[in-house]
């Protein structure tokens, strides 16, 4: 079975300033380092005619990322990266409810169309891009240990045009069923933390042991199916989960079709 959500991956086109960048505020620590190898193995597993790549681990609290730099990059158009394109679209981190966590990645690089403001939950929220304008959502929380020392991975969150049967999926892959659900907006709280007016969307989260997978529906702007992407097209582009059961779990997806 699923027990956790173990990364998420993201291709980047420069690989010495992403680990640089996630580093900061001691978000991630570097763990390891490799060159993938363009083998026929490798190829048929990503589905591309060269893998070459230099590929790094990042571990944070609760999470981690793995960071790849291809070689040969897609030639493909690069995917739309909007709040509302259909995708892996976000890592969100949480921390306590100071803006030092947003204040330390802005001087790092990161861009954002405003600052941390709340949505009437006690929390507070912000969408930044770090410098290749891959979205990183930054949760302050008032249940947060005093003084936190540094953020912990919290979710990562996908769109999709089809909402229910993307969470119909995940509620089978990992055993675990929608843990809130709600449709939101329009109202100027949401566009303040979107940066887009009158902004309507739908949305769920599935709990897993470590983290949760947060789900997006947006009405306006609409969510408009995607293309199947290119795994070497810069951008947040997989989610690796931990099994207890490897064969087990391959097999059930087997049975159902995947």
């Amino acid at each position: 079975m699923i027990t956790g959500l173990h990364h998420t991956g993201l291709v980047v086109t420069d690989l010495d300033a992403a680990i640089a960048f996630y580093s900061r505020q001691q978000a991630f620590a570097l763990v390891s380092r490799h060159a993938l190898a363009d083998t026929a193995e490798n190829r048929a597993m990503l589905q591309l005619d060269d893998c070459r790549a230099q590929v790094a681990f990042l571990r944070g609290a609760l999470g981690a990322i793995e960071l790849f730099e291809y070689a040969a990059p897609t030639r493909q158009p690069v995917p739309a990266r909007e709040v509302f394109s259909a995708g892996i679209r976000h890592i969100c981190l949480q921390q306590d409810l100071s803006d030092g966590l947003y204040r330390g990645f802005m001087a790092a690089g990161a861009a954002s169309h405003g600052p941390p403001s709340g949505l009437g939950t006690g929390n507070s929220y912000v969408y930044i891009r770090d410098p290749e304008a891959n979205i990183i959502e930054l949760e302050g929380v008032p249940w947060a240990p005093m003084p936190s020392e540094r953020p912990w991975f919290a979710h990562t969150a996908i769109v999709s045009p089809d909402m229910p049967r993307l969470l119909a999926f995940y509620a089978m892959l990992t055993g675990q069923e929608a843990t809130r659900r709600g449709a939101f907006g329009p109202d100027p709280k949401f566009d303040r933390v979107a940066g887009i007016a009158n902004v309507r969307f739908d949305g769920a989260w599935l709990r897993l042991p470590n983290a949760e997978l947060e789900f997006w529906q947006y009405h306006h702007p609409q969510t408009l199916p995607a293309a199947r992407r290119d795994l070497s097209a810069p951008g947040w582009n997989h989610i690796c989960f931990e099994s207890d059961d490897l064969h087990a779990d391959h097999a059930r997806l087997l049975a159902h079709g995947i």
